[in-house]
Parts: structure tokens; C-alpha cells; sequence
């Protein structure tokens, strides 16, 4: 069994949609509102907005490369938004969007595999939503609002970004996150952090190093005195994600 915590799950139902009309029609317009959302997203910010960060990241695993990210996060108002597209080697493409509040929790979260919504999620008054399409079929499963203070999902290096701007926030630097299409729920914790360097393109910059556990794994970030995301390190898998130098 996995040692990540199901059991703060209020409920899953598998392979078929809510057993009521009503039901059935709330989950469409769900559906429907999360995909609108993704076409927003994927829209430059407006005019105001305030970026946070930006850039490509170039994605290897055990020093091949297997994909690059292309993502961003900004401000509007009220809302902070993160995207990315990630290409990947011998798969689909994904298309990855997040919508969080002012105290940046999730609010809205899409994952699109080349055509397909893979996982659609929303935040409701007292409960967080995802709906998840797999080879298998169809399944939805809630969480307590207060469980899903951040979502990190597989493969999404620019998360982890996020993810230590709200454990930075958090009391105790403790969260209570999420992997949307895996449904499992965990606890992140900002361990570690020191002064270190980062070579980028044929530049050697100064970063800081921060350690985030999440469950059972640790991440290691990277990130400039700007707070622009550097790179991400997963020693367990050897996967890594490297920033690309801007272009002129």
C-alpha cells in the first residue's frame, strides 16, 4: 500500500459518473468551467499582471534529455495563475493549468494529454474536487478543503516553485498537498536551504538551494534572487529540469 495518506479522501467513485441527473449535469458544467479555464490560461497575462516567473526548462533524466517545459506564473488582482506546456518524448503533449486565490489555493487545475483532459478540478466551499480519466475509465475523488493547500503533480517541475512559495508562507513550513491524477494526498516540507550556484548556459549564477520532502521523496530547487526557478532535482528517479538560457 502507499504510504502517501488516502484516508483524508471524503469519497471516490470509479469508472462511472455521480449516480444522479443532477449530479451528472453538475459534473458537466464542471467539466466545462475547467475547461474554459485551460483556454484562459493559455493566453499571454493581461495587461497589470504581475509575472513571477517564466522561462524554459529543459527536462533530462540520468543526463538524456526527455522533454522541456515551457511555463509561467503570474499575478492578476486577486488570482495567481501557473501554466505550462511540456513536451515529451515519445508521448503526448501535456497541457497543465492551475488557478489559485490570493492565499494561493487551488482554486481551478486542468492536465490535458495532447487532446484529452486527463484531470479537471475545482474547489467547492468545504471540499476539493478532481475528476480523473485513465485508460481504465473514469473516477472523482474529494478532499477537505483544508487538505489541498497545493497540488504537484508528476512530472511538472514549475509546481515545486509554487509549492515552496507556500510552504515559505506556511506555519511551520509544513503543507497538505495533492498529486491530482494519481488522487493521493501527502505532506510537504520545506527541509533544507542554503546558499549554492547554478550554471545556466555558459553563465554560473547565484541561487539559493532549497530541500522539499513530499512524502516520501525529496526535491531539490534551485532558485535566483529574483525567485526565478532554476532547477529542480529529483535524486530518486535522476530526473532534472534545467533552465534554458532566455533568448535575445
Amino acid at each position: 500500500m502507499n504510504t502517501w495518506s488516502a484516508t483524508s479522501a471524503i469519497g471516490c467513485s470509479a469508472k462511472r459518473p455521480p449516480p444522479s441527473e443532477a449530479g451528472r449535469a453538475a459534473a458537466t458544467r464542471r467539466t466545462t468551467a475547467v475547461a474554459c479555464l485551460a483556454v484562459g490560461l493559455a493566453a499571454a497575462p493581461a495587461l497589470g499582471a504581475q509575472e513571477v516567473d517564466a522561462g524554459q526548462l529543459e527536462v533530462r533524466v540520468e543526463g538524456r534529455r526527455v522533454g522541456l517545459e515551457r511555463f509561467r506564473v503570474w499575478r492578476t488582482g486577486s488570482t495567481v495563475n501557473a501554466v505550462a506546456t511540456i513536451e515529451r518524448d515519445r508521448s503526448e503533449e501535456w497541457q497543465v493549468g492551475v488557478q489559485m486565490n490570493a492565499d494561493l489555493l487551488p482554486v481551478k487545475y486542468q492536465l490535458r494529454e495532447g487532446r484529452l483532459q486527463r484531470v479537471g478540478g475545482e474547489r467547492l466551499a468545504d471540499r476539493v474536487r478532481f475528476h480523473m480519466v485513465t485508460d481504465e475509465g473514469e473516477r472523482w475523488k474529494e478532499f477537505p478543503a483544508a487538505g489541498v493547500q497545493a497540488v504537484v503533480e508528476d512530472g511538472v517541475s514549475h509546481h515545486y516553485l509554487v509549492l515552496l512559495m507556500v510552504l515559505r508562507a506556511a506555519p511551520g513550513n509544513r503543507a497538505a498537498v495533492v498529486v491530482p491524477s494519481r488522487g493521493e494526498a501527502a505532506t510537504a516540507r520545506l527541509v533544507g536551504e542554503a546558499a549554492d550556484r547554478v550554471s545556466i548556459g555558459d553563465r554560473s549564477v547565484s541561487a539559493t538551494r532549497y530541500e522539499i520532502q513530499v512524502g516520501g521523496a525529496t526535491h531539490t530547487l534551485w532558485v535566483d534572487a529574483e525567485g526565478r526557478l532554476l532547477r529542480v532535482l529529483e535524486a530518486a528517479s535522476g530526473r532534472e529540469s534545467l533552465r534554458l538560457p532566455a533568448r535575445d
